[in-house]
Order: structure tokens, then sequence, then C-alpha cells
């Protein structure tokens, strides 16, 4: 726990501005307004729950303890909008505000220039740039350089957004390192609650016959690469007759997997399965396959000590500088061939030894990546800008 010694003698206040906050970031922003306020720092978060659009696809939670804006959109393309987050009323008396690093969010260039008046400090919190290169607008890029350069903290995702903040000529005295994560606890508790009675009655029910079984988990839409994945899990299946697939998730390119199930009975779709639903099923894999864009999926394995196989493509989250390439997980460096990608797998599915190797570091990994380090730094981190 943080040292509750270091306090700020006069009560501050933080506010985060969020455009919504995920189901998987509600623990952290409860953890941190109590941590912050053992501090003598209030947090105030900000934040909306929009409706589903085409520009906003994700889904967004109610946070008991937060205060919800109405963001207003402003179209720019087909796919594109800029984002209006009315919040400023909000944020009187406030010491420090911390962004998301988006040039899309129109009050970000308001808050800049309000800092530059000496009003409040602003923060931002992010990947230091677009990683799927292949999304990134240029100027837009070039905006976000600009900005990146002129706030007052950064909080960055993991050490590999904290070197691309460095690159940009920001001071890394002024960054902290935040370690991304979620809380995994529960998912770990309900790994070790499970009977093999258990596993094996969910076993049968899904009508599993074979003992190497791959999984898929999460949202299913182009940048994973759902297409590449059943192509390799068919040579997979050549390779190792008893391998069969699991994929759980709904999404775009949910329907190459319905009609994949029609010809192919040794491949299962489960539908989405979230928190600790997912656990049982993930508990009958050998081995989690995302040859697309990993993200928190990562960390997901961790704690449920099931070996990742990924590829080199590009777009994948920062935090896929989690994996150590043969330590606790694979990377298959080469992301156009779904031949070499099947032949990594089934080696690992017939290399026992090697696949406990992966597990002993997914289960190191699991210590590291935790979410009381995630506020532990974080709150370190607005002390420190608030002290600055």
């Amino acid at each position: 726990m943080p040292d509750k010694s270091k306090r700020i003698r006069t009560r501050a206040k933080v506010c985060i501005l969020q455009q919504l906050v995920p189901a998987h970031r509600l623990e952290f922003f409860a953890r941190l307004k109590q941590t912050l306020g053992e501090r003598n720092i209030e947090l105030v978060l900000l934040y909306d729950t929009p409706v589903e659009t085409r520009w906003s696809l994700r889904e967004g939670v109610e946070v008991p303890f937060g205060v919800r804006i109405q963001n207003r959109y402003l179209p720019i393309g087909r796919k594109r909008a800029l984002c209006w987050q009315p919040c400023l009323r909000h944020l009187r008396g406030a010491d420090l505000v911390i962004v998301e690093q988006a040039t899309r969010m129109l009050v970000n260039y308001v808050l800049l220039a309000q800092q530059m008046l000496g009003l409040r400090k602003l923060a931002f919190w992010g990947h230091g740039k677009k990683l799927d290169t292949d999304q990134a607008i240029r100027w837009a890029e070039r905006i976000k350089r600009w900005m990146s350069r002129k706030v007052a903290w950064w909080f960055a995702y993991n050490e590999l957004s904290a070197n691309i903040v460095r690159s940009l000529g920001f001071p890394g005295e002024r960054i902290t390192c935040v370690q991304n994560t979620i809380d995994t606890k529960s998912l770990i508790q309900a790994r070790q609650a499970i009977s093999n009675d258990e596993l094996e009655a969910l076993r049968k029910g899904i009508g599993l016959t074979g003992r190497n079984v791959g999984l898929f988990s999460g949202t299913m839409y182009p940048a994973k690469r759902i297409g590449f994945l059943l192509d390799s899990a068919r040579r997979i299946r050549k390779a190792v007759p008893d391998f069969e697939m699991l994929f759980l998730g709904d999404g775009l390119d949910n329907s190459l997997v319905k009609s994949a199930v029609k010809t192919d009975p040794w491949i299962h779709y489960m539908g989405p399965k979230h928190e600790t639903e997912k656990v049982p099923y993930w508990m009958l894999a050998k081995v989690l396959l995302v040859p697309g864009v990993v993200g928190l999926v990562i960390v997901d394995a961790f704690a449920l000590e099931v070996p990742l196989v990924t590829t080199d493509v590009t777009g994948h989250g920062p935090e896929i500088d989690y994996l150590r390439d043969g330590v606790n997980g694979i990377m298959v460096r080469t992301n156009d061939d779904p031949g070499r990608y099947a032949s990594v797998v089934a080696d690992l599915l017939k290399n026992e030894p090697k696949r406990r190797h992966l597990i002993v570091g997914c289960e190191a990994s699991q210590q590291t990546y935790t979410l009381d380090n995630m506020v532990n730094r974080f709150t370190e981190g607005i002390q420190q800008s608030l002290m600055q």
C-alpha cells in the first residue's frame, strides 16, 4: 500500500476526464479515489456512457462515484468524429486535469491554453502515439506530438509508451509509467476454485473430445485476423489430430467463426463470456491464439496461465511490451504466413516441457502486472505532478 505519510498539506483537487469508462477500469478508479483520499487529494472522475454510434463502438459503464457529462460529436467523415466534453464548470478549483492523449478531444486544446495561462496543470494519459500506424493520420499525429511536449506531466501506459514519450523530447523525470493492467484477483481465485470434475462436465457439455485445445477470447473484428486464425487452426489440426478450437467473444467477424462451425465440428463458438464466466473455458485450453492485435488479453493469459501465441503484426496495444518471447508467451516473427504460425503452435502442443516453461513465465508475470501496482504508480505520479 502507498505510504500514507506522503500527504499533500492543503487538500488538492484532481480531475480525470474520460470519454467513457469501460467495465475493466471501474475497480481501478475506485481504488485510485480511495488511495488519493487517504493522501488528502480529491479525485473527480468525469465521464460519459455513450450510446453505440459509428464513432463510438466501445461500451461504457455507470460510475457511482463519478460525474457524468454528455459528450457532443462533430462528424469528420464517415468513420471519425471530433468530441466535445462539456466539463469546464466541473473543473473549477482543480489543480490538475488528466485527459486522454487524443487530438479528437476538443476540450484538450482549451485545457492546454488554460495551463499556458497558469490556471491549472494538464497531464496526458496514453500511448505516446497511435500504435496502429495503418490508421494514423499524419496531421493528427503532428498535432499530438506538439501537444505531448507541452503538458505538465505524462502518465504512460507502460515502459513502451514511456519510451515513445521520451523520444518526443519530453523530460523523463515528468513521466509516470503506470504499467497498465486490470484487476486479475477474481480471475485467479476463480481458476483456483474450479475442480477437475467441473472442467470435465464442461468439456462434455461442449462436445470436446481432444485434449489439445486452442482458445481465442475477445472481440472479433478485422484487426484480430479471425480468417487467418481459422486458416491456421485447420493446419494445426492436420499436424495435431486431436486439436480443437474454442472461440469466446462477439463482434463484426463472428460470422466467420459461425460459418466454420458448420463445416468443422472441432471448432466451437461459445459466444461472449465476461469476467469470471470465461474462466472455465480458458482452463480447458492449452494455448491462447491471437495472431492479430493484442491488448489487455495478455494480462488474462498471465492470470489464467494459458500461454499466448501471437505474431509481429502492426497495431498491437502497448501491453504487448509485457510479452517475453519464449519466457511467458511466443511471438511469431512473421505475420503473413498461416503455415508458419500453425507450425509454431503445433510444435508447442507437442512439447509439453516447453509449454510448462511458458506457464512458469505466466505465473511470474501475474505477480508484476497487478492493479495494486498500477494504483500505487498512478498515485505517486499525481503527487509528484502536484508538488512540481
